[in-house]
């Protein structure tokens, strides 16, 4: 693991390997169709596995709900961390929580080189 915020990375992996559950987040693109064979070709699916845990909106949280159109009551809010230091969570991805399959609508990382560290995730059923 190399980079220059790699061991708060790992160390905010650590603190919430404690306290969270695990989580997948996983997005699937379409690939190209060809109409005269009939066949879809390319469609990939990114994974990116992590712990995460479900968190307080804090003001800022809530304004970025708001400007999303999002209701605080039902989004659940998770402060997670991939398994690889650099993943990030793609918009648009899905994943279970609390036994429901969740669609993630916003997306707000902590990554002061530009390298994910950590983000904090809205899902949404």
């Amino acid at each position: 693991m190399s980079g220059k915020y790699a061991v708060e990375h790992q160390s905010a992996r650590a603190d919430l390997s404690g306290a969270g559950t695990a989580v997948v987040f996983e997005l699937t693109t379409a690939g190209a169709y060809d109409p005269v064979a009939d066949t879809e070709t390319g469609a990939t699916t990114s994974r990116v596995p992590g712990v995460a845990m479900r968190v307080t909106p804090n003001p800022q949280d809530i304004k970025r709900f708001q400007e999303k159109s999002l209701v605080v009551a039902e989004t659940p809010l998770l402060l997670f961390v991939a398994d690889t230091y650099g993943d990030v969570v793609p918009m648009g991805a899905s994943c279970t929580w609390e036994g429901q399959r969740c669609t993630v609508r916003d997306v707000n990382p902590l990554a002061p080189d530009g390298v994910h560290i950590l983000a904090r995730v809205a899902v949404r059923a």
